[in-house]
């Protein structure tokens, strides 16, 4: 049985039409409630109200529930203090506005005890977050070696854009962490294979489901990943930890590693998609695209995306609460609905590319947005007068003025 109710007043509207792992916010978190038994199931003693912003999955769920058990007959309201280990911090909580000095985070949740006052003593509660270290030898023209951190599970604030790709690196591990061990093919498969050496991620490299309706070409590599109705995958392409929503085309020679891609994506030939957030409809060509975000019916036409800086300083990004600083390793770009970058645009690491923007390689030209279809006349600078609309075209700062 059950000791926690939830409530739920989600997704707000930043996260309406977002998605997770190729499946709307709305509908990933009805399933991580239904895992974990269901909103409101029957004896519960206590509420646990998760707002609007949250993002969470069933393994997240049980933990705040987990950390309820054995408290006090006189708690009667409790808020939480997530304690991820100083890796995870850096990278999967560095933007997030609860984020304290010390490493923990502040979740948007509360507990209230049922039949409690409401206004008891608020009480604070320790909630450590599991996770796997890997040690990452970079090769150290490019960076130090150092260590890389997933999560167990998913609860994570949504308090800017890339807490979205964020929690797609979070959600997809955590579910396989799930998945394999419920599959004796995947356990079966492993016993005959000799890499990778540590045995969990053997099993996991083995595990995949693949929808009867996907057409996978026999070069193909698949690990620990799903691939669902109507995808087809070409020649000579990997999918590895990743998942492909329904009709995605991967061309031959794409390789997509630690990524989601939502429904009727298209990847091209040879693209590389390493950690990457795509939703429905996107199309991207040459690359490679890495630590990005691409929201739906967005595009990049042969652009580079940086996602480094030499100096091995922080990131300077915009977030709902205004510029922060991320001190990961990695960081790319966001594009938002109707985004798009055509050939020769470079970005660099942590812009966002407003909803319906078309950027050209010079960053002061913008096309004028003509919804559907793509522009029929050259790129003209923003705000130039639009004669044959009789109104100036959107105005938009290039991107290299967003961040200072």
């Amino acid at each position: 049985m059950s000791r926690a109710a939830f409530r739920y007043d989600g997704p707000g509207p930043e996260l309406a039409r977002r998605q997770i792992l190729g499946v709307p916010v709305g509908a990933f978190h009805a399933a991580a409630l239904r895992a974990a038994g269901g909103a409101d199931p029957a004896g519960a003693a206590w509420e646990i109200l998760l707002g609007n912003r949250l993002l969470f999955d069933a393994g997240g769920l049980s933990l705040l529930e987990g950390a309820l058990r054995g408290l006090p007959d006189r708690t009667g309201r409790v808020e939480f203090l997530l304690v991820p280990d100083p890796v995870a911090a850096r990278d999967f909580y560095g933007l997030q506005s609860g984020l304290r000095p010390d490493g923990t985070v502040r979740l948007p949740v509360e507990a209230r005890r049922r039949g409690a006052s409401a206004d008891s003593p608020l009480e604070t509660v320790r909630l450590v977050l599991p996770s796997s270290l890997t040690p990452i030898p970079f090769p150290r023209s490019l960076a130090e070696p150092t260590e890389t951190s997933v999560p167990h599970a998913l609860l994570l604030s949504r308090d800017g854009d890339f807490d979205l790709l964020f929690a797609s690196q979070i959600a997809w591990p955590a579910e396989l962490r799930r998945l394999v061990p419920r599959s004796p093919g995947a356990l079966l498969r492993s016993l005959f294979r000799r890499e990778p050496r540590d045995r969990g991620l053997r099993a996991a490299t083995a595990w995949r489901e693949i929808d009867r309706t996907a057409e996978i070409h026999p070069t193909a590599v698949i690990e620990g990943s799903r691939i669902g109705p109507g995808v087809r995958v070409g020649a000579h392409c990997t999918v590895r930890f990743s998942t492909l929503a329904a009709d995605v085309r991967l061309h031959d020679g794409a390789k997509v590693e630690f990524s989601s891609v939502g429904r009727g994506s298209w990847l091209m030939h040879d693209l590389v998609l390493f950690r990457c957030h795509v939703e429905e409809e996107v199309f991207l060509i040459h690359g490679p695209y890495q630590f990005s975000s691409f929201h739906t019916r967005s595009a990049a036409f042969a652009t580079i995306l940086m996602d480094w800086l030499p100096h091995g300083g922080a990131f300077r990004v915009m977030t709902d609460a205004g510029l922060r600083e991320y001190r990961g390793r990695f960081l790319g770009s966001v594009y938002r609905e109707g985004a798009r970058t055509l050939g020769g645009a470079l970005l660099a690491p942590g812009r966002i590319v407003p909803e319906n923007t078309w950027l050209a390689g010079d960053p002061d030209q913008v096309h004028r947005r003509i919804d559907p279809g793509l522009p029929q006349e050259s790129p003209v600078p923003p705000g130039r007068k639009d004669a044959a609309a009789g109104a100036p075209a959107p105005s938009v700062r290039p991107l290299s003025s967003q961040i200072p």
